[in-house]
């Protein structure tokens, strides 16, 4: 899984800007363009609720356009296969599925064998996807529509803080940034979810309490806020926890005040968002009691014990050395503690350049050098702007929990991605206030570069971010046995020397007595015999890889006596 960002990407996008930018400059300077905004713009911004689904129909419209080049992605990274799994668990009607026989064979990453055999992710990813499976018979349906929702929801967040026209240019640039070509759209592990709770969130918070609304639309903001809540504690629950503490504390400060002035707020406010937040907590607990047999026990906490030696959190001491089944998971480990520069951490100019290094690729993420000024400027206004200081606040705490993480990716920040359009919207808007043709210029070149770099996957778009290195060898032994009669169970054997751990091969559905092809670890011809008994209905296969060269031969492993 390699990044593409770095200084061909920053000089790439850069010129960019500059050409636009003068193109811009000599026509607002020289050529003095009138232009008038059409009726059916201005038709769209005369109601908040249209400019919402415009964005929502633009970024469902441009990712389906994007189809015939760029397809459905197929999922390729350890996660993804996590979150498949759920969601075909969920598509089953159940929440959890039995440990099956000889379960070491088929132990893999991020997933749970025992007590029970599911995904160690939470929940919120994993039902969109069985959304798309049972309605659409195609899991990333569900992301389709999810990250479509995600950039309506932040057009309806910039609506509470910023003029409807410059509301609908921030849905706009995350359409063109994440919906079309980000890995948030083109996988199945994004942060679409985390993003979509978090838009909710701050924009049903500072809504709430706003003086010219009915108690019926009270109640709504404050079921939207609670579920949004929820969506946050069941994507990404720490940091969405960290994003969330800012807005809980202006709720309670609000609540508060109104109890003291006896005005009739409290109960269409609180009661709601005690109710939700009550009866999804039990919810949480009663997954967790089906999945690990206790509700206080995520499967991410089980996952964390059972695999990993390395701690979550920089004040956390290593963990004791684990005993792994397969070597495979001792090579993973050492590779995720390598490439995350677990090491470095322990000492502080070792740290300053770990935090340095994911705070730079956050930044290729979620705002790149065309929006770098803005998104700085926008900042700085909002934190003079008393209605703007709690998404201040929410950044921050998001950026503070991160930097206390031992490895981190993009995603992990989504919660806090509303408040980078924010920021963005808010110092261009403040630029083309200045009304001088150098500021305006900027201001155009800014959009055009956005949606250059993001629509050009030749321009390496930092929104892309990723491609993977690895020929699909699931895929490969899939075509050759798709012919094959009957079912298939594959083991699999790795050139650990030259294999990375990223590009495994051992994934499975919910429902093993379904699957056509069953991947599982070899283990010596000794103890893979003990799967004959369990899947005595099935052919065997061998496959031996080194990530490049890749062997299937036939096994007559139950043959033998």
């Amino acid at each position: 899984y390699v990044p593409l960002h770095g200084l061909r990407m920053l000089a790439t996008e850069s010129g960019i800007l500059f050409a636009a930018f003068l193109i811009a400059y000599v026509s607002l300077r020289f050529l003095h363009p009138a232009v008038k905004r059409p009726r059916w713009l201005a038709w769209i911004l005369s109601s908040n609720l249209r400019a919402v689904v415009f964005v929502i129909v633009v970024a469902l419209a441009g990712r389906a356009l994007l189809l015939p080049a760029v397809g459905i992605p197929q999922p390729r990274i350890n996660d993804e296969y996590s979150y498949l799994l759920m969601a075909d668990t969920f598509s089953h009607h159940r929440l959890t599925n039995p440990t099956p026989p000889a379960w070491q064979h088929f132990e893999t990453f991020h997933v749970n064998m025992t007590p029970t055999y599911h995904s160690k992710y939470p929940v919120s990813q994993g039902l969109v996807l069985a959304v798309g499976e049972i309605v659409f018979h195609q899991p990333w349906i569900g992301v389709y529509l999810s990250t479509a929702l995600l950039c309506g929801a932040i057009c309806w967040a910039l609506q509470a803080f910023l003029p409807p026209g410059w509301a609908l240019l921030g849905g706009l640039l995350a359409v063109v940034r994440i919906a079309l070509l980000s890995y948030w759209m083109n996988s199945y592990w994004g942060g679409s979810m985390a993003a979509l709770g978090g838009a909710l969130a701050l924009g049903a918070v500072v809504r709430l309490f706003d003086p010219q609304r009915t108690e019926r639309n009270r109640l709504l903001l404050a079921s939207l806020f609670a579920v949004s809540l929820l969506i946050l504690a069941t994507s990404r629950p720490y940091e969405g926890f960290a994003f969330s503490l800012p807005l809980l504390v202006y709720f309670g400060y609000k609540v508060t005040r109104a109890r003291v002035r006896r005005e009739g707020k409290l109960r269409s406010a609180v009661l709601p968002v005690l109710a939700i937040g009550m009866a999804g907590m039990a919810l949480m607990g009663y997954y967790n009691q089906r999945t690990t047999g206790n509700p206080l026990l995520l499967p991410h906490i089980l996952n964390e014990r059972t695999y990993s030696p390395l701690p979550l959190f920089l004040w956390q001491r290593a963990k004791p050395a684990l005993t792994f089944r397969d070597p495979a998971f001792a090579k993973f480990y050492e590779a995720t503690k390598e490439e995350y520069g677990y090491e470095k951490t322990k000492s502080i100019p070792g740290l300053i350049g770990v935090e340095a290094r994911r705070l730079l690729s956050d930044w290729f993420f979620y705002v790149g050098p065309a929006l770098s000024f803005p998104v700085l400027l926008g900042f700085l206004a909002s934190v003079r702007q008393p209605r703007l200081r709690i998404v201040v606040l929410a950044a921050l705490s998001t950026a503070i929990a991160l930097a206390l993480c031992i490895y981190t990716l993009p995603h992990y920040a989504a919660p806090a991605t509303v408040a980078v359009y924010i920021f963005a919207v808010a110092g261009l808007h403040y630029l083309w206030q200045q009304q001088k043709d150098g500021e305006r210029a900027f201001v155009l070149a800014v959009c055009l570069t956005v949606v250059a770099v993001s629509v050009s996957r030749q321009t390496g778009g930092t929104a892309m971010n990723a491609f993977f290195n690895f020929r699909d060898g699931r895929k490969s032994v899939a075509q050759q046995l798709k012919n094959q009669p009957g079912k298939q169970l594959v083991l699999v054997s790795y050139d650990l020397q030259q294999h990375y751990p990223g590009n495994e091969l051992v994934h499975n559905g919910a429902d093993f007595n379904s699957e056509k092809i069953l991947w599982a670890r070899s283990k010596g011809e000794d103890n893979d015999r003990e799967l004959c008994q369990a899947y005595s209905d099935r052919t065997f296969w061998s496959v031996k890889t080194d990530d490049v060269n890749l062997s299937l031969i036939p096994l007559d492993l139950c043959k033998h006596p």
